[in-house]
């Protein structure tokens, strides 16, 4: 439950983190950004799309070690909850995740020609 605890925090974070910069550079001026050739805007989509994938990824990951923490840390009700938590925990890691790649393709589309 303490490791859950931590890779939580860690998660909320590192979310927190790219989130911001996420809107740090939808509020920049966009006179001051160069603005993408199609090129440029075909291959940071697909990066995005990568990126997209391996935090979720990350998050089945990060499930399934949490899953193991409680089948060895808990028993029964307690053992249920916990994987209930870890769930919720995979769950919000991907919302997350859907969010950033959102924010993303919207900041690539507003940057394009």
């Amino acid at each position: 439950m303490e490791t859950m605890k931590k890779t939580l925090s860690t998660l909320v974070a590192i979310s927190a983190a790219c989130f911001g910069l996420v809107a740090h550079a939808q509020t920049s001026d966009a006179a001051s950004a160069p603005a993408l050739t199609k090129q440029e805007a075909k291959d940071a989509k697909t990066q995005s799309d990568a990126a997209y994938k391996a935090r979720k990824d990350v998050a089945d990951a990060n499930h399934e070690l949490n899953k193991g923490d409680c089948e060895v840390a808990a028993d029964g009700s307690v053992e249920r909850a916990c994987k209930k938590d870890a769930k919720a925990v995979k769950k919000q890691e991907k919302a997350e995740a859907k969010v950033i790649h959102e924010a993303e393709k919207d900041a690539i589309k507003s940057n394009s020609k």
